[in-house]
């Protein structure tokens, strides 16, 4: 549920991101920090009864992981970002369907102990379907922003296996407060936006994006703890085909054949891991 919960979650923000980068044209060294402050307000709330962190934190290591977690989210935020901005829906989509898949492996290779076989194969069959189902659009210009966005799915991926390894002395939404806060910070001085420009459309628009990431990062990282990275990158891998879905109904872009086909798909392998797997 955590995981479903995620990427349904996942799917709306993408399109909710869209239309105040391209329509409602929000700056995106505006969007970013004023994204970030309601992202760390919206869980703060959660944090009196959620948060919760072991003194194991203050130690090396831990610090270590959480700050080049931070780097690595800072990162890929910017690159996709800017990508969300430039990019079609679906060619945005193109290229982030690679991003279950790299990260399935990579947990499969550092942090995943006792991989279920059934969820393993499950997990690479749905996101080889996502792909193929894809593979007559794989012509790109390698631009500024496609090139950004190869390089945060990489470090989307990253953050997420270091994501992992933090939840063993943070709580989901500790861990969510605590990155969100520092990434404000730092976007905040950055960039210096002036946010009393933003109009209340764009301010409600923005806050509600902010409210489907929260829903979308807490319940994933729930679900890594539950159910471990490669079960939970599983289900997320519905995001995509749901970002093609909703942006057949909200962006009217046409909604193809193979794309059904690939859904059907993935819910399959969904539904085998479920069974057989857990």
């Amino acid at each position: 549920m955590f995981a479903l919960i995620a990427a349904i979650s996942q799917a709306s923000g993408v399109i909710v991101d869209k239309i105040i980068l391209t329509r409602k044209r929000v700056e995106v060294h505006v969007f970013i920090p004023a994204l970030f402050m309601f992202l760390m307000l919206l869980t703060a709330i959660l944090m009196p009864s959620l948060g919760k962190v072991s003194t194991e934190f203050l130690s090396v290591k831990y610090i270590g992981i959480f700050l080049a977690m931070l780097v690595a989210a800072i990162i890929w935020n910017v690159f996709y970002y800017r990508g969300i901005q430039k990019e079609k829906v679906q060619e945005l989509e193109l290229i982030m369907m690679f991003q279950p898949l790299f990260t399935i492996f990579l947990a499969a290779v550092l942090v995943e102990r006792n991989i279920n076989a059934h969820v393993f194969i499950a997990s690479v069959v749905a996101a080889m379907a996502l792909i193929v189902a894809h593979l007559r659009k794989m012509h790109f210009q390698f631009t500024e922003y496609t090139s950004g966005l190869i390089l945060a799915v990489v470090f989307m991926s990253v953050e997420i296996i270091l994501q992992k390894i933090l939840l063993e002395v943070f709580s989901p939404v500790a861990l969510y407060f605590t990155r969100t806060l520092v990434i404000f910070l730092f976007f905040y001085f950055y960039y210096r936006p002036r946010m009393e420009q933003i109009s209340s459309v764009n301010t409600w628009l923005i806050l509600t994006s902010s409210a489907l990431g929260v829903a979308q990062m807490v319940t994933k990282f729930y679900g890594f703890e539950t159910y471990g990275v490669i079960y939970t990158s599983l289900v997320l891998i519905l995001a995509p085909v749901l970002v093609y879905m909703l942006s057949r109904i909200t962006l009217h872009e046409r909604l193809k054949v193979r794309t059904v086909v690939c859904a059907v798909v993935i819910l399959g392998c969904i539904l085998y891991a479920t069974f057989l797997g857990q």
